[in-house]
């Protein structure tokens, strides 16, 4: 069965003080102004589904200004069960994050965002063009960012993989400058490559499926042009070892580790040009949205459940026909949660099947389903009392 989010409750958030949004299945259209809160709605519902911002990696940004915490809550209802899970995030500067799952705490941030929460988000904000323009390290934290939510072990090996390669590069300057003896290396060795073969695993296992996934989303989004997504290695799984072994001179000189894959990158083509070079804004744009409706699918697939969709100002740059193509997507998957500053964006049937959620000032103002408004002050008692 499907999970999708009924409710949310923002307290201290971004530009909100305490308000509250119900949300639908199928299609939810945030409007509103600019710098009125339509990202921070989106960000915050990312925030109670997987425990961290997908917008920036310091937390103390999402607290209000003024305020000494920020909390979200949110209701997690599945479909055609009756059944509802309570979560919370709370978060306070210089403390701990506080996850809870119907009022237990979460055994860990892991855990909780890879599927603890009840439902899992796949977001789209128009800085995600970097996946595909930007760096090698935009597209890794991508890729490991998806099958983070899919596995907790693979999000802990993430982490711990990158403070082994940071331990093993103080060690190598410390060998470079005398200080240690290249002896030592042997020990940072086999953990480095334990944790990293098991990052080239599962990106290995999952390349396939993206590359499947993402030629069919892009076809749909661009034309018939062949595309693909292929992965490019620093080093094999089965060459590592032997290949930081042999690196041990060359990253002593430069003082950092040469392989691995902390060094990967994958490859993003449409029609055999390579998009990451070559292609035009309008093409990138493109290709993370296809990017973006892979990675759905993949964990639609690897979990049988839809994860909910979080796209920020996706119509604004599109032309008709790309609008109309997404529009019935969102329409027909188990919860969109789209903002725009423009509702002529959709045609007038789209917004008589989804439900429109006005934002002005970091407050709701108010909520059409099916072409009636619905009073905010009842919107927010019912979340409370619920």
């Amino acid at each position: 069965m499907t999970s999708y989010l009924r409710a949310l409750r923002l307290v201290n958030f971004r530009n909100y003080a305490d308000d509250t949004v119900l949300l639908k299945p199928g299609l939810n259209v945030v409007v509103g102004d600019n710098a009125q809160g339509k990202t921070n709605l989106l960000e915050a519902v990312a925030f109670a589904v997987t425990g961290s911002s997908p917008r920036t990696t310091n937390d103390p940004e999402v607290v209000r200004w003024g305020a000494d915490f920020a909390r979200i809550e949110a209701r997690i209802a599945t479909e055609g069960s009756g059944q509802e899970r309570k979560v919370a995030v709370g978060y306070a500067p210089g403390q701990k994050k506080r996850l809870t799952v119907d009022g237990a705490p979460a055994p860990s941030l892991a855990s909780y965002a890879a599927g603890g929460a009840g439902v899992r988000a796949v977001n789209f904000f128009p800085d995600d063009i970097r996946i595909v323009k930007g760096a090698p390290s935009d597209r890794r934290e991508f890729l490991d960012g998806l099958l983070s939510t899919l596995r907790p072990s693979y999000a802990r090996a993430t982490g711990e993989y990158a403070k082994a390669v940071q331990q093993r590069n103080q060690l190598l300057r410390r060998i470079r400058d005398g200080f240690s003896s290249e002896r030592t290396l042997s020990t940072w060795d086999r953990k480095v490559v334990d944790l990293g073969e098991q990052l080239l695993r599962g990106r290995e296992e999952a390349m396939p499926v993206l590359d499947e996934h993402f030629a069919s989303s892009l076809r749909a989004l661009y034309g018939p042009e062949k595309a693909a997504v292929r992965y490019s290695y620093s080093v094999t799984p089965d060459e590592y070892a032997e290949a930081l072994r042999e690196a041990h001179g060359a990253d002593i000189e430069r003082g950092a580790t040469s392989v691995g894959p902390h060094r990967d990158d994958f490859e993003v083509s449409l029609g055999g040009v390579d998009l990451i070079t070559f292609g035009s804004q309008g093409q990138q744009r493109l290709a993370t949205l296809a990017l973006k409706f892979a990675a759905r699918d993949h964990v639609r697939g690897a979990t049988g459940e839809d994860p909910i969709l979080l796209f920020d100002d996706v119509m604004s740059e599109l032309d008709g026909r790309r609008r109309e193509f997404l529009a019935g997507y969102f329409l027909e998957s188990t919860q969109a949660v789209i903002s725009t500053t423009n509702l002529e964006y959709f045609g007038e049937e789209i917004l008589r099947r989804a439900q429109v959620i006005r934002i002005s000032g970091g407050a709701v103002m108010e909520t059409t389903t099916d072409g009636v408004a619905e009073r905010v002050a009842e919107q927010r008692g019912s979340f409370r009392t619920a």
